[in-house]
């Protein structure tokens, strides 16, 4: 199969809606108002593709069984064109991968590079936290919210000064919370939070009970 196929408009939508959680196919197609027969086709395609996952479950309310999809894996097909390389790919992705390209999707630009740089000083840590996010409520000094329970995780890190090439200069800190903190935090604080890191669904968890 094509590559530019697995993205069309229909499959796009699925693969959306499925990463808020697993669906069945009367789910998807329910959210997508489209028919289950279409919906089916579109997911035996993705199965195909190694983009999706089914389970059968048991139905308690039907007596039967059921099938429910999920995402597998993380993935991301990108297109190139520039001066002298243009290319398409479809790529698997690694959690560093999948942190920088949340970056580089944020909507100001002007502070990817401050915030790739302050990435690369926690890299290491990075197995060692729970979640990243970052604090959308300023642009000028940048907020880094590292939420972790291993002390070990603060040390090293400091508030750095970031120079871009132009010769630019902000400051990203590092504020370290307990994750067990986490639905108090977000709860009170007026700030927007930007997810880099979730790899147990702590920040997700909390949005899909506050519908945050």
């Amino acid at each position: 199969m094509e590559q530019e196929t697995l993205f069309t408009a229909s499959k796009w939508d699925i693969l959306k809606i499925l990463s808020s959680g697993a669906k069945s196919p009367i789910q998807l197609a329910k959210i997508s108002n489209t028919s289950v027969a279409n919906i089916s086709q579109q997911l035996r395609l993705l199965e195909m593709a190694g983009l999706v996952q089914s389970k059968r479950i048991s139905n308690r309310d039907k007596g039967q069984p059921r099938l429910l999809y999920s995402l597998v894996g993380n993935h991301s097909f990108l297109i190139t064109s520039s001066r002298d390389f243009v290319e398409k790919k479809l790529f698997k992705l690694s959690e560093y991968n999948k942190v920088v390209l949340k970056i580089w999707f944020l909507d100001n630009p002007q502070i990817h590079y401050f915030l790739e740089k302050a990435f690369w000083q926690i890299e290491d840590e990075l197995g060692e936290s729970d979640a990243l996010l970052f604090d959308t409520s300023s642009f000028s000094d940048l907020s880094l919210i590292i939420l972790s329970d291993k002390p070990e995780t603060r040390k090293g890190l400091k508030k750095l000064s970031i120079k871009n090439p132009d010769g630019v200069s902000k400051t990203v800190s590092f504020n370290f919370k307990p994750k067990s903190e986490w639905k108090k935090i977000a709860k009170a604080s007026q700030s927007k939070f930007y997810t880099l890191y979730d790899p147990s669904s702590i920040v997700q968890q909390k949005e899909e009970l506050t519908g945050g």
